[in-house]
């Protein structure tokens, strides 16, 4: 591309970060807002196709400037699910006169930690002509930097157990035991999660254990464990109950059930439990299940 440098069809093209801060966790989908506005010559009409052609782009080691792509990604929608970088700083001030025009963008990363990119802006008049706000007439650009995304550890979690609810139904007696998880202290919280093995509401353990003295000679005892995605949700529907948690924003929730009798909860199939737990910036933290004491306590380690 040879840019065309004149100000014959725009005369500014600016581009700017929107959001609080130009910092973005490489983790992929932590994003930042980049805005891009131009103003047209006086009697000049910018078209919807012409404003369709914005891009951002960086220079090339061969000083050829391509669109953002690979380790740095461009979308036109933003993902809602995560915020922006907290930093500190001013707002940024306003970009549009009375007949300019603007585009955002929402740029997300892969790069390593440290990394910076200066990144401008395109626009395609026709075919033939294309102008970048790099050249001198208007001079505009943003240095992104991207931060390694974090890592954490045990500690960093509160994983707190109720027991909920027990009763009797046709001689099998029925005990639930609430868990929830979630992040403690370091102003993050967890807004999503994958699962990388049975998901929301599937049961991933089971263990039956033929009782012969703790309450009653030849009655099995059943544990069984499910987990709950991230999400607000409050009511658990139960085999023979509702279940109402007061439950944490930003938590899973897992259930250990105990049977004691004939009953036993079917369909449970034994597999590892692992979830990816994104927090507010799009970091994932991988958990996988574990239990204790034939199944009687669920715990969980940081992988």
């Amino acid at each position: 591309m040879n840019p065309a440098n004149d100000t014959h069809w725009i005369t500014r093209f600016d581009v700017k970060v929107s959001s609080n801060s130009n910092k973005v966790f490489g983790n992929g989908r932590h994003q930042l807002e980049v805005s891009v506005s131009l103003t047209p010559k006086a009697g000049v009409i910018i078209s919807e196709e012409q404003l369709d052609s914005i891009r951002l782009v960086t220079l090339d080691d061969d000083g050829q400037y391509q669109e953002l792509s690979g380790e740095l990604q461009m979308s036109t929608e933003r993902d809602k699910r995560f915020e922006y970088y907290a930093d500190t700083g001013l707002a940024p001030s306003a970009l549009l006169e009375a007949n300019s025009r603007r585009r955002r963008f929402y740029v997300s990363s892969t790069r390593s930690g440290g990394s910076l990119d200066v990144v401008y802006a395109s626009i395609s008049k026709d075919d033939e002509t294309q102008y970048v706000s790099h050249t001198s007439k208007f001079n505009s650009s943003v240095t992104l930097e991207t931060l390694t995304p974090l890592r954490l550890n045990r500690d960093d979690f509160a994983f707190e157990d109720e027991n909920n609810y027990e009763h009797t139904v046709n001689a099998t007696s029925w005990d639930y035991d609430v868990y929830q998880l979630y992040l403690k202290g370091r102003n993050l919280r967890l807004v999503a999660s994958i699962p990388y093995g049975p998901g929301s509401g599937n049961p991933y353990y089971q263990e039956t254990i033929q009782d012969n003295g703790w309450f009653a000679d030849g009655e099995p005892r059943s544990y069984t464990h499910l987990a709950f995605e991230v999400s607000d949700r409050r009511k658990f529907k139960a085999p023979t109950t509702d279940l109402s948690v007061h439950r944490r924003p930003g938590s899973m929730v897992f259930i250990r059930i105990m049977t004691f009798g004939p009953a036993t909860l079917s369909g449970a199939q034994n597999a590892t439990s692992r979830w990816g737990l994104l927090d507010q910036y799009g970091n994932e933290h991988t958990i996988e299940m574990t239990q204790a004491s034939n199944g009687n306590l669920i715990d969980f380690i940081v992988i």
